[in-house]
């Protein structure tokens, strides 16, 4: 029975990818009906569509030949622009077709029949201009950003276009998937049903059943204990405070596209490829993402895996694993403090890790009970289960079943019923039920996916990339010990420290640790974080982010490292081998804690506003000598005491590395705790993600950075006026003396520069009086600068009050210096050789403001007073005249200039603009075209432009190729005295020379196998070198 239900779920699981599907098809036409035929945007992504119909009616190519000059009759781009797409166009009475960037026919206008046809798919393309028929294979129209014609509408109106966009994942299951996916389950079930049947044959009269004993395991430590009242409140603390990890924007948008689309597709690039298979973890992701953008909504998913894999890894795995030590409390707050190292670097996010984690922790805990029990067949079952789900979260989910491989040899003989009469094959039957029970992974995967999605989304990721070959995971480790996001302090604790007892457990189990008291699974943890950390040079990149899917099982790891320690410091005290592996141990955790140490307390992009060790080591744990110090001390104290213990300095030395760990993860977790508890009150004036979320639960909705922006644009007639006085100067030339001129029209009618000169030249100049305007709080004061502001040199405005002899009386200078922002002036690295007080260097134009409160009361004139005292090449200044610019609430200019939708917010900033929802559309083979940006500072390089840049398959590229970027002029409030956090990022609104919803689209369901679909045109264009 046993494997005849098995068997049938495996291969019902097996059939499902192949199953038919409904799949969707989209088909934009053009002109639209019954509105005129005018040139329009349609971006199409993936870039190159299914298949391209165009009819160019005779009347049309006569009205393009009448033109007399070069034109357009139809193009996938504007109209004279190269484009990779097609293009039909007509110059000195001949007609051209051109595809995929080639010439595919040209011929003269025919005299009679002179219509144009032209059909594109996979197989190549076919032109006939009237009666002449020309076939090319190798063209292929690879992109569509436009439909656009140089004839009038009167003249366009005949003419057609049908392409069909590429939407290769917009499945829904058919009735007979449907049917399939139920047996299957069902059969699933009835397999978990066969195991806990086989568990109550085995379980003798007097052992109780085990929900029961379940239940009262996990009642033993209830009323919950301390430990668990302190993990439930940091985890609760993190929900709130924590950081944003560098992919939960990424995420929460492949979520949000699941739930608005149906697809959990990657909207901002891989030309908005779906991340089938593995895309559990986004499914469950999408209900929250629904109700909110907040990130306190969308952690809570990560907040509840948190705190269920520490129940299980509490009172599941460690009883089993360390049997006689686990309800200590001292162990138990080791553990505690462990997990925590673990989980919060990682875990508390909306990257799958966290779901992982609880999927290998759950198979963790099931595998060493079901292995160490007579009637634990169906808690095997509940592991694999976890395992197939985790695996269905994400591919690092594999890792999951490491349990069961290290456990092997004990679940096997489990399943022979612990007979060794028995034959091998005996185990066949409960291992086909386990195996059908694994495969509800594969339906999580493919219950609403293909074969063909899965395979075609494969294609797409290795393509564009990342795709990291094996032999090079030393980048995941060069990652780690970087000073990014990837590799602060709190990344590196965990991992080093785990790394480094891995190896003294390993030389101590060599040496026969398990038959210690209490040991004899004491090798399963670290054997499983070993085995997984090894699997890792499988996956196609290497990021950290991956470390969070080992949360519960490195924890294990780690204590169980440290309790061998332990116990082996006192068995073991005579013999000189296990001294000399309390050295090595040793000296690997005084490396592994100065390494982690000498990191720096970053994280990604605003959530490191505020926190302390932002970009400075932990002094002075970044030092060895620091680690050796705690290390003698503790052989001195192992000396001291073995006066009156013998073998207490062998003792010390093989507790040590255990004692330094301990040290170490105490550390790491107090580092994160207090420096994110003081962000939110160092940035009290300005933006913090914690403050955000502390707000949000005090006063309801905001709008998180958003809040703390105010936009300065120019005022009309804002350049202020001359008024009495003349220029005097010295050394400084009026319009001119500068290495490029300032911006603009209006704030150059006035300005001065000392370039002239040359660079060694020196001089000093005096503006005449302008009139200054009443003050206004929603107005600033505002000059253009370039060159050098301080360091030797100065410039101030001067502030006057107008008498009535025509004499203004001065009211005082105000000091107008932005060469404290540079970096030499800010805490650096103590590694990196920065010259201290390099002189500022800094010859581009930019904007430097004066708040209107000061101002001086009663002032109504103001001059400019620069002094150019330096003779270095770059110590040269230029200045304008004073204008006013307006203040105004980022949200409140929006609003008032009808904030045009829809909007594009980067992924590295949806956690940080949670109100704006209305979001450009990707879906269905096309892009909205949006018409505001919120772009991350320029320091992300490609990986905050990787959305604009087609060579990454990035879903707005159409938005450079047609668009015209406006930059909105922006502050972020409270960084006047903190430059690091004044690079927020950028708004900007875009102007198309187009329409952007000129046509009509056509939706039909289509049935097709699994593993049947369209294929790609073209291969799409060859990918950076850069890495995102």
């Amino acid at each position: 029975m046993g494997l005849l239900v098995g068997g049938l779920g495996i291969i019902a699981a097996l059939l499902v990818p192949f199953m038919p599907v409904l799949a969707k098809s989209t088909t934009v036409s053009w002109p639209p009906e019954g509105r005129p035929a005018e040139s329009t945007m349609a971006l199409f992504v993936p870039y190159a569509p299914e298949q391209v119909h165009v009819e160019l009616p005779c009347s049309a190519l006569r009205s393009g030949q009448q033109r007399g000059e070069p034109t357009t009759l139809i193009s996938s781009h504007l109209p004279g622009r190269p484009t990779d797409g097609f293009a039909l166009t007509t110059d000195d009475d001949r007609v051209l077709v051109l595809v995929g960037g080639r010439e595919v026919f040209s011929t003269p206008v025919p005299v009679g029949d002179c219509s144009v046809v032209l059909d594109a798919d996979a197989g190549g393309t076919t032109v006939r201009v009237g009666d002449q028929v020309r076939t090319d294979p190798h063209a292929h129209v690879e992109e569509i950003f436009a439909l656009a014609t140089d004839l009038a509408p009167r003249d366009a109106s005949a003419l057609t276009v049908r392409a069909t966009t590429s939407d290769w994942f917009s499945n829904t299951p058919s009735a007979p998937k449907v049917v399939l996916i139920v047996i299957q389950l069902a059969l699933a079930t009835g397999a978990l049903a066969l195991l806990a049947s086989a568990d109550r044959r085995r379980r003798t009269r007097t052992s109780d059943p085990l929900t029961r004993r379940v239940i009262s395991r996990f009642r033993s430590g209830w009323p919950p204990r301390a430990v668990d009242v302190g993990v439930v409140g940091v985890l609760s603390f993190w929900l709130v405070l924590g950081p944003v990890t560098p992919d939960d924007g990424f995420a929460s948008m492949i979520a949000r596209q699941g739930w608005l689309t149906g697809v959990p597709s990657n909207y901002y690039r891989w030309e908005n490829t779906s991340e089938t298979p593995f895309a559990l973890a986004h499914h469950v992701l999408e209900p929250f993402g629904a109700v909110s953008g907040d990130p306190m909504v969308l952690r809570m998913p990560s907040a509840l895996a948190g705190l269920l894999t520490w129940l299980v890894l509490s009172r599941g795995a460690a009883p089993v694993l360390l049997p006689r030590m686990s309800r200590a409390l001292g162990i138990r707050a080791l553990l505690a403090l462990s997990f925590l190292a673990w989980w919060l670097p990682f875990g508390m996010g909306t990257r799958p890790e966290a779901l992982t984690a609880l999927g290998s922790t759950v198979a963790l805990a099931c595998a060493v009970r079901g292995a160490t029990r007579t009637d634990g067949h169906a808690l095997l079952g509940l592991g694999v289960l976890a395992a197939g789900l985790a695996t269905a979260a994400s591919p690092i989910g594999l890792t999951s079943f490491v349990p069961f491989l290290v456990l092997a040899p004990r679940i096997l003989r489990r399943l022979q019923e612990r007979n060794p009469a028995r034959p091998v094959w005996s185990s066949i039957p409960p291992s086909a039920l386990l195996g059908s029970v694994t495969a509800v992974g594969i339906i999580a995967m493919f219950a609403d996916q293909s074969w063909f999605g899965a395979a075609r989304a494969t294609e797409l990721h290795r393509f564009y990339g990342p795709d990291v070959p094996w032999f090079q995971e030393v980048l995941r480790y060069d990652n780690l010990l970087g000073f990014g996001p990837q590799g602060s302090i709190a990344r590196r604790v965990p991992v080093l420290l785990t790394l480094a007892l891995l190896v003294c457990t390993a030389l101590l189990l060599a040496r026969g640790a398990r038959r210690l008291p209490g040991m004899r699974l004491i090798h399963v943890a670290p054997a499983c974080t070993a085995i997984s950390c090894a699997l890792l040079w499988l996956t196609p990149s290497k990021w950290t982010h991956y470390f969070g899917a080992f949360a519960g099982i490195g924890a294990a790891a780690l204590v169980s490292s440290i309790i061998l320690l332990a116990v082996a410091c006192r068995r073991w005290q005579q013999e000189p081998g296990a001294v000399v592996i309390g050295l090595i141990g040793t000296g690997l955790a005084v490396l592994a804690g100065a390494t982690s140490f000498a990191g720096t307390n970053n994280w990604f992009l605003h959530s490191h506003f505020g926190v302390l060790w932002g970009h400075q080591p932990l002094r002075p744990l970044n030092s060895p000598l620091s680690w050796l110090l705690l290390a003698g001390a503790l052989l001195v104290v192992g000396l001291l005491r073995g006066r009156s213990r013998p073998g207490a300095p062998a003792r010390m030395i093989l507790r040590a590395p255990a004692v330094l760990a301990t040290a170490a993860v105490v550390s790491s977790v107090g580092m994160l705790l207090v420096s994110f508890a003081v962000a939110p009150l160092r940035q009290q004036d300005g933006y913090s993600l914690g403050g955000h979320n502390l707000s949000r639960i005090r006063n309801g909705a905001n709008c998180g950075i958003m809040d703390e922006l105010v936009a300065t644009p120019e005022v009309p007639s804002g350049t202020l006026n001359p008024g009495e006085g003349t220029d005097q100067l010295r050394g400084f030339t009026p319009g001119a003396g500068s290495a490029s001129d300032p911006p603009g029209t209006a704030t150059a009618r006035w300005w001065w520069g000392s370039l002239t000169g040359g660079a060694i030249s020196t001089g000093s100049m005096t503006s005449r009086w302008f009139s200054l305007p009443a003050p206004l709080p929603d107005r600033e004061i505002a000059v253009s600068v370039a060159g050098r502001t301080g360091d030797g040199n100065s410039l101030t405005l001067e502030f006057a009050r107008s008498h009535p002899d025509g004499t203004p009386r001065p009211l005082g200078q105000r000091l107008i210096d932005d060469s404290y922002k540079d970096s030499d002036k800010r805490a650096t690295y103590p590694t990196d050789h920065v010259i201290t007080q390099e002189p500022q260097d800094n010859p581009d134009w930019r904007t430097l403001h004066l708040d209107s409160r000061a101002v001086p009361p009663g002032a109504d004139r103001v001059r400019v007073r620069a002094t150019d005292a330096t003779t270095d090449p770059t110590g040269w200044m230029a200045v304008t005249g004073p204008r006013i610019r307006a203040v105004v609430p980022l949200r409140q200019f929006l609003q008032r200039s009808g904030s045009p939708a829809p909007t594009y917010v980067d992924w590295s900033m949806t956690w940080s603009l949670p109100c704006v929802r209305d979001l450009a559309a990707v879906g269905d083979g096309l892009v909205q075209p949006p018409r505001l940006l919120f772009n991350p500072p320029d320091s992300l390089k490609l990986a905050g432009r990787a959305a604009y840049e087609q060579a990454v398959g990035g879903s707005f590229a159409g938005v450079d190729e047609l668009g015209t970027r406006i930059r909105v002029p922006t502050r972020l409030l409270g960084t006047e005295d903190k430059p690091r956090y004044e690079q927020w990022g950028h708004v900007e609104t875009v102007d198309y020379p187009l329409r952007t919803d000129g046509y009509d689209t056509d939706t039909t369901w289509t049935s097709r196998w699994g593993w049947h679909g369209p294929p790609r045109i073209s291969p799409p264009l060859a990918p950076t070198s850069e890495p995102p």
